[in-house]
C-alpha cells in the first residue's frame, strides 16, 4: 500500500485507540485495508517511528507497561488528532491539500519553500519553519507585484513598500467588499508572518520561535496562497478587460 494510505489508517486507529502497541496497530490497519500487503508490516512501523519522534506519540501505555512497544498519544498528538492539526504530521496531504485550493499550478518556489517549512517543522526547527514560511510569503508578494507590472526592488524598506504598493492597487480592482475585506486582512497576515524573522529593511532578526507559533502559521499559510492566487486571478481578468 501507499505509505500515505497507511498513515490515515494509523491516524484512525490511534483516534479510537489512544494507548496500544505495535502489533495492535498492525492488527487493526491490516483489518481496516482492502490491500494490505505482508510488508506494508515496516511502513507501519516508520510512520509510528516518525509520530514518536514528532511528539504526537511517547514510549509507554501505563504505569505496567512503560517502554517500547507500548505507545500512547500524548496531549499534543491528542489535540492534533481531533482538531485536524494532524495533517501538518502527514507529509504529502498538507502540500496536496494546498494544491488542490488553487485553479493552477503552485509556483515550485512556493511548492519548494511550503514543503521544506513542513519538515523543518516535524524536526522541531520552528525558527527554520518560520524563516522559511516567510520567504514563501514573499514569493506571493512578488508573484502579486509581477501580475500587477510594478517593481520595488529599489526601495530600502523593500517587502512592507512591496505590500504597501499591492493594496493601493485593490480600490482600482472593484473587488466584492467581502473578497476585498479577505485579501487585505491575508496581506496584512503575510506582512506579520515575515516581521516573525526581518526587519523593516528585510534583514534576519534574532529571534525565538515557539512550537505554537510555528504550528499557527503552517496552519494558516495556505489561506495566504489562496488569497494571493485569487488576487492574481482578479488582476489578470481586469488587465484582459
Amino acid at each position: 500500500m501507499d505509505k500515505e494510505e497507511l498513515r490515515q489508517l494509523v491516524f484512525e486507529v490511534l483516534r479510537r485507540d489512544p494507548q496500544t502497541h505495535l502489533n495492535a496497530v498492525e492488527y487493526q490497519v491490516r483489518s481496516l485495508a482492502e490491500d494490505y500487503d505482508r510488508h506494508d508490516a515496516l511502513k507501519i512501523q516508520e510512520i509510528i517511528w516518525d509520530l514518536l519522534v514528532q511528539g504526537v506519540l511517547a514510549p509507554g501505555k501505563n504505569s505496567l507497561n512503560l517502554n517500547l512497544p507500548f505507545f500512547h498519544v500524548t496531549d499534543y498528538g491528542y489535540d492534533c488528532l481531533e482538531s485536524g492539526e494532524i495533517i501538518l504530521h502527514d507529509y504529502d496531504r498538507y502540500l496536496r491539500d494546498l494544491k488542490a485550493s488553487i485553479d493552477e499550478v503552485l509556483d515550485p518556489a512556493l511548492h519548494t519553500y511550503v514543503h521544506a517549512a513542513q519538515k523543518s517543522f516535524l524536526c522541531g526547527n520552528y525558527l527554520a519553519t518560520m524563516v522559511l514560511l516567510a520567504d514563501a510569503g514573499g514569493r506571493c508578494a512578488d508573484m502579486i507585484e509581477a501580475a500587477l507590472g510594478s517593481d520595488n526592488r529599489t526601495t530600502g524598506d523593500f517587502y512592507k513598500a512591496q505590500l504597501e504598493e499591492i493594496r493601493s492597487h485593490l480600490p482600482s480592482l472593484r473587488l466584492p467588499p467581502q473578497v476585498r475585506e479577505e485579501i487585505e486582512l491575508h496581506l496584512k497576515a503575510l506582512e506579520n508572518l515575515i516581521d516573525h524573522t526581518r526587519d523593516h529593511r528585510g534583514r534576519a532578526r534574532a529571534v525565538s520561535i515557539t512550537h505554537r507559533s510555528a504550528q499557527g502559521a503552517l496552519l494558516v499559510f495556505p489561506q495566504y496562497v489562496r488569497s494571493a492566487y485569487r488576487l492574481i486571478a482578479e488582476i489578470r481578468d481586469r488587465s484582459r478587460g
